[in-house]
């Protein structure tokens, strides 16, 4: 697993199982899955690992998982072996003004205003909405 920021590489560890969060849920990996690329929502990954468990506070990304291989870019992000501090330097680093995270909040109104033109674009003929 590689959890990549713009600035380093903040995790680069195999894994035995990870589960990451995403809009829909949490989302359980193992090596030797299924490839698949998932947009990961901000909150804690969880990484077992041979050795035990490492976890990860993310500020969100674009997670791409291989047969063998993971990779998460995201703009900010943390790890450690517990929770708590994990949990503790996000919120910091998420309360910190910060380039990416301003960028990140942009896309997200964009990805807003996207969704809700394509959701006025499929109202059925003849039902027109009231404006305020």
């Amino acid at each position: 697993m590689t959890i990549r920021t713009p600035r380093e590489i903040v995790v680069d560890q195999e894994f035995l199982a990870m589960r990451v969060p995403t809009r829909s849920g949490h989302v359980g990996l193992r090596p030797r899955g299924e490839p698949t690329v998932l947009a990961v929502e901000a909150g804690l990954i969880v990484l077992r690992l041979g050795a035990g468990m490492r976890y990860a506070g993310t500020a969100g990304g674009l997670l791409h998982s291989g047969r063998d291989t993971a990779s998460l870019l995201t703009p900010l992000a943390v790890v450690g072996d517990d929770v708590e501090s994990v949990s503790r330097q996000l919120d910091e680093l998420l309360s910190a003004p910060s380039e990416e995270m301003e960028v990140r909040r942009t896309l997200e109104r964009l990805e807003t205003h996207i969704l809700q033109e394509l959701r006025q674009g499929e109202e059925p003929a003849g039902i027109s909405k009231a404006k305020p």
